[in-house]
């Protein structure tokens, strides 16, 4: 459906989630469009999903997933659940006990779980609907890249990641990362284990502010992105090829990859502008700790401001990591320079036999700097 941004605003609820297809790792985005009114036909709608058989699927271009031996039917709390076994995908038959039996629930399903794969493929080879993806548990910086990857081996789509609102993302608002990736933040993710109890509001709000981004060209789209994050007190920087921190960085980095950057030796620097006035600030990051067995088990990185030691990781997970920073660092500067030192950097050439012979610390995917509380 083609629509001018300014008429989005007045477009039914129904009409709208039909703009979007689940890709994981559950149901909820599913049961979002039925209380819109909408039962769009779809592989992933109602299945359970997890990320890395989704990503073996997706490799394999979801060959034999209709196998009639791949295709399991039990029984559970009194109705029929399918199990395609090839993928460890699984879902509701939406038939109970009794009103079918296994035996035709499984020619039924022989019959539609072919077509309906290949109709996926055809909506993400020649996408014209956001693919949404959302996982109770923390996705990986590292997930987040090998599921785009993945899906820029079949076309242009552009993914909507949906998280639980914290921190700096508030419920209903939306990040754009780059031309291919929104980051939406509902409320709340419904539980594995009462998927219904799902906060409709805020999915809604999310679907339609991300439609309407989409919407726009992606110059326009990033501003439209920034000005929002102006609005919040947010400076957000997105790494890699189609991200944002390029001007920003200084010493210290290596050049962009596809979604991340490596900073190398010792030291990086990195310049942010100030996001507004507040006595109290958050920094996040998203990272990938440079790791090589036994030789090189953890990276520590301390964040300094102003010439003060803010955060000290030790050790630095990998994901999403955040600490305090007092807003006297901070106030009155344009921009704010951050020191991160990271002196466990290696080389994978000297520790682990491979090729580079950078001396790599940390991978960063993101990195937002917030206002939390008032001046």
């Amino acid at each position: 459906m083609d629509l001018d941004p300014t008429a989005i605003s007045t477009l039914s609820d129904r009409d709208l989630v039909l703009q979007f297809e689940s890709i994981g790792d559950n149901c909820e985005l599913g049961l979002v469009q039925r209380l819109a009114g909408a039962e769009p036909l779809g592989l992933l709608r109602f299945a359970g999903t997890p990320l890395p058989a989704l990503l073996l699927a997706m490799a394999a271009r979801f060959e034999g997933i209709d196998d009639p031996a791949h295709i399991r039917i039990h029984e559970e709390s009194g109705e029929y659940m399918v199990k395609l076994t090839k993928y460890d995908f699984y879902y509701h038959a939406h038939v109970k006990v009794g009103d079918m039996t296994p035996e035709a629930i499984h020619q039924q399903q022989c019959r539609t779980v072919g077509f309906l794969a290949k109709k996926l493929i055809g909506d993400l080879e020649t996408p014209s609907k956001i693919l949404v993806f959302r996982q109770n548990e923390r996705l990986s910086a590292g997930d987040l890249v090998d599921l785009r990857i993945a899906l820029s081996a079949y076309g242009p789509g552009v993914l909507l990641w949906v998280r639980e609102a914290c921190p700096g993302h508030p419920a209903g608002t939306v990040d754009v990362a780059d031309d291919r990736l929104m980051i939406g933040y509902v409320r709340r993710l419904a539980a594995r284990e009462y998927v219904p109890d799902l906060d409709l509001e805020s999915w809604l709000t999310v679907l339609r502010r991300a439609f309407a981004l989409s919407a726009l060209s992606g110059a326009a789209r990033e501003e439209a992105a920034r000005a929002a994050w102006r609005q919040l007190g947010r400076t957000e920087l997105r790494f890699g090829f189609e991200g944002n921190a390029a001007p920003s960085l200084g010493y210290g980095w290596s050049g962009p990859e596809p979604g991340y950057q490596w900073s190398v030796g010792e030291r990086s620097l990195i310049t942010v502008r100030n996001p507004g006035d507040a006595g109290e600030y958050w920094l996040e990051m998203e990272v990938i700790p440079y790791l090589a067995l036994p030789w090189v088990p953890h990276q520590r990185l301390d964040v300094r401001i102003d010439g003060t030691l803010v955060h000290s990781f030790d050790p630095l997970p990998r994901g999403t990591v955040g600490c305090v920073v007092p807003g006297r660092l901070i106030a009155g500067q344009e921009t704010i320079d951050i020191i991160l030192d990271h002196p466990d950097a290696a080389s994978p050439m000297l520790v682990s036999d491979g090729g580079d012979d950078r001396r790599l610390a940390v991978c960063f995917v993101r990195m937002a700097l917030m206002c939390t509380a008032s001046g």
